[in-house]
């Protein structure tokens, strides 16, 4: 394979452009070879823009390609060069930065593959940019006609000689498989402010959008991705939570990671203070609320986790209300973020001994009328003791209670107050 083809295939892969890749190679490159000097003329142009230590890193022998997003690309190259290549390549306007800045790390790559930086286009890519189209071959009847008619023959022949007809053969019935789901997936690490990223996503607005975002907050520089884009995966639907939710300090917490696959989410704040833990994983939770996460980190669940066999009606209390379960707004619905919370309580209550109950109070805040936080309230607690029940907790230990915006905890004039008050207390006796 050549290094045309090669760097076609990455760039592909990285933008999702797939057939449409070598056309947009095609006038990449021929941007870059446009500049005074070639590759080190583009390189300029980037050091002039303060951004010639992210393009440094693209050559041959400088290690991990440094990301770069749509924005950096357009004070670069300029809206009316991006535009030129857009009409050129048939990509549309307001993508041709996002795919320019997925393609050129790679493509300068494998320009200066062995160590040079060309002024003009290499041999290996200027034959297959350049190559005239293949000239079709005039259609000639006889040169396949003859030597049908000359199979055709002998196998009436061979049908004589046997003079049977052979059945075809019966096939047998298979189940039809149905096709491996393919889902996004991405993880963050950060080290001493330094980010990590890599995973997969489906198209490059996704991983630029990311990238971008990460970008802004932990600085470019300090940014390193390694995002694969397969427009065979389906849509990130968390990405928008994402961008929102990296802007929150907790989020620059030394040691926290994360990995998304599919709609599940593995959260890691191991090595995070025990209150930074607790802020990350309630951010979290309420972000992510259509999101499985294992890792949430919560005083109650680390109590229930601590219980010893043989443990009181008051140790089982104190852990519960020290655990929370969101639901979905003004609904009933637990949050898909609150099921791995809604699992712990359960295995702490199956190991309850004989004959404890429990009674589960739903509240809510003072938004709305009286009668209708009562009712929700009510709902709530029920759909707490159904999915109890649903983890195999005895029916016939839990009862549901409703109390409305009663006994707030908090102020209600304020957001973080409403949240407090909207809340899961639990009786055990």
């Amino acid at each position: 394979m050549s290094t045309f083809d090669t760097v076609v295939q990455q760039i592909a892969k990285a933008t999702g452009l797939g057939e449409g890749a070598q056309q947009f190679i095609k006038v990449l490159a021929g941007y870059i070879f446009k500049q005074s000097g070639g590759v080190s003329g583009l390189l300029q142009k980037f050091d002039n823009a303060g951004l010639g230590d992210i393009a440094k890193s693209w050559t041959a022998g400088n290690g991990t390609l440094r990301s770069i997003d749509a924005n950096q690309i357009r004070s670069v190259i300029g809206n009316e060069a991006l535009e030129e290549m857009g009409q050129k390549s048939g990509v549309k306007q307001g993508l041709v930065a996002t795919y320019a800045a997925s393609a050129l790390p790679l493509l300068v790559r494998s320009l200066t593959s062995d160590g040079a930086m060309p002024a003009t286009m290499p041999a290996s890519f200027a034959g297959l940019i350049n190559a005239a189209p293949r000239r079709k071959k005039t259609f000639h009847l006889w040169r396949w006609l003859l030597p049908l008619l000359a199979l055709l023959a002998l196998a009436y022949c061979g049908w004589q000689k046997r003079n049977l007809l052979t059945p075809p053969p019966v096939a047998t019935p298979s189940a039809s498989l149905a096709p491996a789901v393919t889902v996004p997936s991405l993880s963050f690490k950060n080290t001493g402010g330094k980010v990590d990223l890599s995973g997969a996503v489906s198209t490059a607005a996704e991983k630029a959008g990311a990238i971008g975002a990460l970008a802004g907050v932990f600085g470019q520089k300090n940014v390193t991705a390694n995002v694969a884009v397969n427009p065979d995966l389906a849509p990130a639907t968390w990405m928008d939570s994402l961008k929102a939710v990296v802007s929150a300090p907790a989020v620059k917490a030394d040691g926290l990671a994360f990995k998304f696959n599919g709609d599940k989410l593995d959260l890691d704040t191991s090595k995070l203070p025990t209150d930074v833990r607790t802020q990350v994983s309630e951010l979290f939770q309420n972000r992510f609320s259509n999101v499985e996460i294992a890792g949430l980190y919560q005083p109650g669940l680390e109590a229930l986790g601590e219980l010893q066999p043989g443990f009181g009606a008051n140790d089982l209390t104190k852990a519960l209300n020290q655990t929370s379960i969101t639901f979905t707004n003004n609904s009933d619905a637990i949050s898909t973020s609150s099921l791995a919370v809604v699992a712990g309580a359960a295995k702490a209550i199956k190991a309850a001994p004989s004959g404890m109950k429990i009674d589960v109070g739903g509240y809510t805040d003072s938004n709305g009328p009286d009668a209708a936080n009562l009712a929700l309230s009510e709902r709530r607690a029920k759909a707490v003791v159904a999915a109890l029940v649903a983890n195999g907790v005895s029916a016939g230990q839990l009862k549901a209670t409703g109390h409305g915006e009663s006994n707030p905890v908090a102020d209600n004039s304020t957001e973080a107050g409403r949240a407090a008050n909207r809340r899961t207390v639990y009786t055990v006796y």
